[in-house]
């Protein structure tokens, strides 16, 4: 893989699980023995990322803590939001004045254990688009809307979650160019699902990354329970 830094959003406050773990950052959860980030990160040296930043907001100084006590602290950095800035806002403000390059960006609280890396990276390459979104199919898409897209894997909208059945959904995990930020004002409150990617999508410059599934969201106490259920099935013992 070409691109050895990834950028992982962990801004947000993690309501949905807030009931549950109310003293801790979502990427601290516990998931299977072990912090979700743990889980992550691993997954990400073993697909051959060097680096990882953190963009952190919400008790951010929490998971700095926690990188500081780990055995790879020195191939992550952590990066903490002087406000909430929102995920278009949070790369915005981790990019600084680099507008050039390709980024990896995951949401803190997801994994896709059979993406393919170097596939996606070379289809990004290949698209000339600014963006490329793995997608992966699921049967009930209307929990998370889907991503409605063409023959030539170009995104022509997204749907709202309604009741619908197989889909396509973003399974939160992007290549971006660097040049899609620049017209983002530093510090502002800006959403890269609900601002960013419609923009994009209507002018036909984002494309899709086909991924076998699953998506595990540990999201709420459903998904948390559901990725525990496969990491332990399907993951303990190999990272």
């Amino acid at each position: 893989m070409q691109i050895k830094q990834a950028m992982i959003l962990l801004g947000g406050k993690g309501t949905r699980l807030s009931d549950l773990y109310p003293d801790r950052p979502k990427a601290l959860v516990p998931v299977a023995g072990r912090p979700f980030l743990a889980w992550q990160l691993e997954w990400l040296f073993a697909n051959k990322v060097e680096r990882v930043l953190l963009a952190a907001g919400h008790m951010g100084a929490q998971i700095k803590a926690w990188i500081s006590r780990q055995p790879y602290n020195n191939r992550v950095s952590v990066l903490i939001e002087p406000k909430p800035l929102g995920t278009g806002g949070a790369v915005k403000y981790a990019l600084g004045r680099n507008r050039k390059g390709t980024v990896l960006v995951l949401n803190g609280d997801s994994l896709v254990p059979n993406l393919d890396f170097k596939g996606m990276e070379a289809g990004h390459a290949a698209s000339g688009l600014p963006g490329t979104i793995a997608v992966t199919r699921i049967e009930n898409a209307g929990r998370y809307g889907a991503v409605i897209f063409d023959r030539n894997g170009r995104i022509t909208r997204f749907e709202e979650k309604k009741k619908r059945g197989a889909g396509w959904i973003n399974a939160g995990i992007y290549l971006l160019d660097a040049s899609i930020f620049s017209a983002v004002r530093p510090k502002i409150f800006i959403s890269i699902e609900n601002e960013i990617f419609p923009a994009l999508a209507a002018g036909g410059r984002l494309g899709i990354f086909k991924s076998k599934p699953p998506l595990l969201d540990m999201g709420t106490p459903e998904g948390l329970r559901n990725m525990e259920s496969y990491l332990r099935r399907h993951m303990l013992g190999k990272s």
